[in-house]
């Protein structure tokens, strides 16, 4: 049996039409071979034809109709941070970019528990 999604927002209760579409970016690989690269600078931004990798995440959320992410940063975080607050992402209308930091995660599942703790992540109900 094929669940029927709500395809107007009068199909919807008001409470979840106003869930926005939301992603989470794992800005941290968890990971040691990058090393020594990594050591000083986090490896989403690092430059892909001049570009930090994390530009091109975030440009093809935004295409996807993606509104907001919830970018995770543990190693680094406040080099990620200051860059998103810098980026052009800040000034994006219906494209929210929020930084969610933690210091002593040391794998993808931490950083899932994190963010659930943190309940940050909004699911509508169908």
């Amino acid at each position: 049996m094929a669940l029927k999604r709500a395809t107007r927002a009068t199909d919807i209760g008001d409470d979840e039409a106003d869930v926005p579409l939301q992603a989470v970016l794992l800005a941290d690989s968890f990971a040691q071979q990058f090393r020594p690269i990594t050591d000083e600078r986090p490896k989403v931004l690092l430059p892909l034809v001049n570009v930090p990798m994390i530009d091109y995440t975030l440009e093809w959320l935004a295409s996807a109709g993606v509104e907001e992410v919830l970018v995770f940063c543990c190693a680094h975080a406040k080099q990620v941070t200051s860059y998103l607050e810098h980026s052009r992402w800040t000034s994006q209308s219906n494209f929210t970019v929020t930084p969610i930091e933690s210091r002593d995660c040391v794998s993808a599942g931490d950083a899932l528990r994190v963010i659930d703790q943190r309940n940050v992540v909004r699911c509508p109900t169908f």
